[in-house]
């Protein structure tokens, strides 16, 4: 799984799941594997503030406020020039890191019959994760059924 993945699934409320329909066993393996996303999610956050450093923002409010003023005035276009590179060289470096591939150790997949009644009991999710992110949780929460 990408880090990409990871990061699509927490915005997508992957974190606010529940298991209450399965049984202790299988519930468990979703407890993990929250606990595991956000950790690799958590690990994200903290590389983005380290190139945050990197790059020498240290407030990301104020370095977007005073490049929002500094557009608008048309004043110092020298430092709005550098700025440009901060955040291209920001992004780039972001965008590397949301490529690279991360292994949730901890989980255990789950047969699909399980993984289809979590999917019916968080359907009142707003994003529903569990339905849209499907594709990316086979082999890493549920697995496929035998072939007949």
């Amino acid at each position: 799984m990408k880090n990409r993945e990871i990061f699509d699934l927490v915005n997508n409320g992957v974190l606010n799941i529940t298991a209450n329909e399965l049984d202790a066993a299988h519930a468990y393996k979703v407890v993990k594997f929250k606990r595991t996303v956000k950790k690799a999610f958590d690990a994200i956050i903290e590389t983005e503030k380290d190139f945050l450093k990197e790059v020498g923002i240290k407030d990301a409010q104020a370095f977007d406020d005073e490049m929002e003023a500094l557009k608008k005035s048309g004043e110092n276009p020298e430092k709005l020039e550098k700025m440009d590179a901060q955040i291209k060289r920001l992004n780039e470096m972001r965008s590397n890191v949301l490529k690279e591939e991360v292994t949730l150790e901890d989980v255990k997949t789950m047969p699909y019959e399980q993984f289809h009644l979590l999917q019916k009991e968080n359907a009142r999710l707003p994003h529903r994760p569990l339905n849209n992110f499907e594709d990316v949780l086979e082999g890493v929460l549920w697995t496929a059924p035998e072939s007949e």
